[in-house]
């Protein structure tokens, strides 16, 4: 019954703090007159978003890496549970590498911001077209899970990218039309706090779903397991 509970709370617990931070974010921005206080700044070096939004992403690494780990031997064994070897190891690299990116900015270091923004894109596209026999079976596995994934998924991008989009092609070519009567900083804001909120809890999305795959994953495998056993007695 506990397990239940925690189960039960520990995602709107997590997106409560997530809606407590871009809030935060949004305003010191205002009360600070266009700058945020820096251990709340979304866009900064090692601040409190960053640092979470970076656990985040490193979560999302660790758990198809601990699966990678986890296969049974010899590999004849589990054929028939997914998810492949390979997308595991492709999945564990990508997050892994975000999760650094996150805290350390490389692409804004490097002057790449939009550029990277693309390749992320780019082989987030490329997972359902290499891995999609794989990804069906994980559907067959756990429709529960990969619903949360792929809602997940589709709240970051229109969060990390739509809004970014927005802003490039409509708050600034458009500022006057549609905002003439405010300051700059105090729409954008809350645009880059819903933008966070959007990568945030669809990464919180993603490790739910990847969670209940792995939980799922691990009770395929012992009835794969008894049934081999079966077949041998």
């Amino acid at each position: 019954m506990a397990l239940t509970i925690r189960k039960l709370l520990w995602l709107p617990l997590i997106v409560s703090f997530e809606v407590l931070l871009v809030t935060l974010y949004a305003v010191s921005v205002h009360l600070n007159g266009g700058e945020p206080f820096p251990l709340l700044d979304v866009n900064g070096y090692r601040t409190l978003p960053s640092w979470f939004q970076a656990i985040q992403l490193f979560l999302m690494g660790a758990i198809p890496f601990w699966m990678y780990c986890t296969y049974p031997s010899p590999p004849s064994q589990n054929l028939q549970v997914p998810p492949s070897r390979n997308l595991l190891v492709f999945t564990a690299l990508l997050f892994f590498y975000a999760s650094m990116d996150e805290l350390f900015k490389f692409n804004i270091l490097f002057g790449q911001h939009q550029l990277w923004k693309g390749i992320y894109l780019s082989l987030g596209l490329a997972v359902p077209i290499l891995f999609r026999r794989v990804l069906l079976r994980l559907w067959r596995l756990s429709p529960k899970a990969m619903r949360s994934i792929g809602i997940g998924i589709v709240t970051f991008v229109a969060g990390g990218f739509g809004l970014d989009l927005f802003r490039v092609y409509v708050q600034q070519p458009y500022w006057y039309q549609l905002f003439g009567q405010w300051q700059f900083y105090q729409v954008d804001s809350i645009r880059t706090a819903f933008e966070e909120l959007a990568e945030m809890l669809g990464e919180t999305l993603v490790i739910s779903g990847m969670l209940g795959l792995m939980r799922q994953r691990r009770i395929q495998f012992f009835i794969e397991s008894r049934v081999g056993s079966g077949h041998k007695g």
